[in-house]
């Protein structure tokens, strides 16, 4: 009987003491401001006036930029040998064109050559240079495989805009996996590598590194895994390859690495990643601990992370920026991949084109990346019930073989950065007036996330120039300059307008049209 009533004298506190818990955190909670009453104040303090003002400091400077970029996932297995390819590789990466210099090469975890393999799309199926001898059940190193990408590599190399390539995985091999899939775990929490193979994903993985080395290839950087934070797989029936990995994975993987990069001395060439699929807490950590960590420190050439989920609320990158700033000091932060996800916006129409140009300008400026990389170089084309054509490439395919491509606005978007702002430029303090804010909302109307109407970011060039990107996604409005420079030469980029020079000369105020992208060239 005593017993009995200890325990109940327990269950009695415990559930008192929940009780009040739970009468504080409601109290709390009726009188802490609503998230969008949270936003609006964030913002309020941020709004200076109505006017628009550019002024530049030349003395405030980062440090040199490394250049932007796209992937070659997975347009580049089809369009290799294909009647466009020229054409796709002038625009992309010539000098005519968007004078690309960074090419994100996929190294496919073989999801094409295995018979079990479960992924639901063979545009997204991958070739691997590590095949099975059927006779022996041995695998083995073919590097006539992939030909299609690796020609296509060739042919965008053959214009001199590239220096640096960067071999990506999106799954370590197939025969390398838990589950034998290189479309991920359907289990999200479990990591689709065992840790009794990140050594031997570490030499598969450096062995074709070798291969592009060899082949005169600049490979710059090795980035074994790809949103690690994200579930593949589930369902069984996995869209592409894709690999979950929890952080102790991560530092596993990144660890093995080092180590085989110690034993084969491969110089020129180190580890980026992890590629997080998008900033959050997971993101932190990971950056964080690679960076403080003395086995990866000194194989690691950057710390990299993906752009989607937060483009519709700049705070998201202006918290993480002001960390970076703080804790990550010594080392390069990139943004090796983002696209319109979901895409809404019709390739045709401006407001995709302006959503590119603010969400590069937000990583450029608030992130403070050392180089921007977009997602896939040609993509093929989705239609919704009235027609209108959607696709989140850079360029647009309008069959499965690439038998045609059209540019759409987007492509003017990235033109109006890479066309002006080359290597080695840095990026200088634009001091600026912001009156207004794009509001975005849910379902119900209720405000979730904010952006500036107006984005600003500056470089000085290596020759002196002075470099400005605008996206204006508000109404037509003036902006005055207080820019100590002789001469400008603007460029715009309306719905009815594509990088259209608008203005050379000297002026003291310009307007900038609604919804447009404006690129301004100061002379020395």
């Amino acid at each position: 009987m005593k017993a009995k009533s200890t325990v109940g004298k327990k269950k009695d506190i415990k559930l008192r003491t929940v009780s009040i818990v739970s009468v504080i955190v409601a109290v709390l909670l009726f009188f802490a401001p609503s998230k969008e009453q949270q936003i609006m104040e964030w913002y309020a303090e941020k709004t200076i006036d109505k006017d628009l003002v550019l002024t530049i400091d030349l003395e405030e400077q980062n440090e040199p930029f490394q250049g932007f970029g796209c992937s070659s996932c997975w347009w580049s297995q089809i369009a290799g040998n294909g009647e466009n390819a020229e054409e796709i590789a002038r625009l992309l990466y010539s000098e005519d064109g968007l004078g690309l210099n960074i090419y994100r090469y996929n190294i496919g975890a073989g999801s094409k050559d295995d018979p079990d393999g479960k992924i639901n799309s063979s545009w997204r199926e991958t070739e691997s240079f590590y095949v099975k001898d059927e006779t022996t059940g041995e695998f083995y190193y073919d590097f006539t495989r992939d030909a299609n990408a690796q020609a296509m590599l060739d042919l965008c190399l053959s214009y001199g805009c590239i220096d640096t390539v960067v071999l990506f995985a999106n799954s370590p091999h197939y025969s390398m996996t838990l589950n034998g899939d290189a479309g991920g775990n359907s289990e999200w929490w479990v990591s689709n590598l065992p840790a009794e193979n990140y050594e031997a994903y570490a030499e598969y993985f450096l062995t074709i590194t070798e291969y592009f080395i060899e082949k005169g290839v600049p490979v710059k950087y090795i980035s074994p895994i790809n949103e690690p934070n994200w579930s593949w797989g589930e369902g069984g029936y996995p869209s592409q390859e894709g690999c979950f990995y929890n952080s102790e994975d991560i530092y596993g993987v990144y660890k093995a690495f080092a180590k085989e990069m110690a034993e084969r001395n491969i110089e020129g060439v180190l580890l980026s990643g992890p590629e997080s699929g998008e900033i959050g807490h997971r993101t932190y950590e990971w950056f964080e601990y690679m960076y403080n960590d003395p086995e990866i420190r000194p194989y690691l050439g950057n710390l990299s992370y993906h752009s989607y989920w937060t483009d519709n609320d700049v705070r998201n990158k202006i918290n993480f920026g002001n960390w970076l700033e703080n804790s990550i000091t010594e080392i390069p932060v990139e943004m090796s991949e983002w696209c319109h996800l979901p895409c809404t916006s019709p390739i045709d129409d401006i407001s995709g084109a302006v959503l590119q140009a603010r969400v590069m300008a937000n990583d450029l400026n608030f992130t403070n990346v050392d180089s921007w990389t977009a997602w896939v170089g040609v993509n093929g084309i989705g239609l919704d019930g009235e027609g209108r054509e959607y696709s989140d490439g850079l360029l647009v395919a309008t069959d499965d073989n690439i038998t045609d491509i059209k540019i759409p606005m987007r492509y003017y978007a990235v033109a109006h950065y890479t066309k002006f702002i080359p290597v080695g430029s840095v990026k200088v303090s634009t001091e600026k007036n912001i009156y207004d804010m794009v509001w975005e909302k849910d379902w119900a109307g209720n405000i979730t996330g904010a952006n500036y109407v107006t984005n600003v970011v500056s470089y000085l060039t290596p020759d002196g120039k002075v470099v400005t990107v605008i996206t204006n996604e508000g109404e037509d409005r003036d902006l005055k300059v207080r820019v100590d420079r002789k001469n400008m030469t603007v460029y715009t980029t309306t719905q009815d307008k594509q990088m259209q020079e608008a203005y050379s000369g000297k002026k003291t105020k310009i307007t900038l049209p609604a919804n447009s992208i404006t690129t301004i060239v100061f002379e020395k």
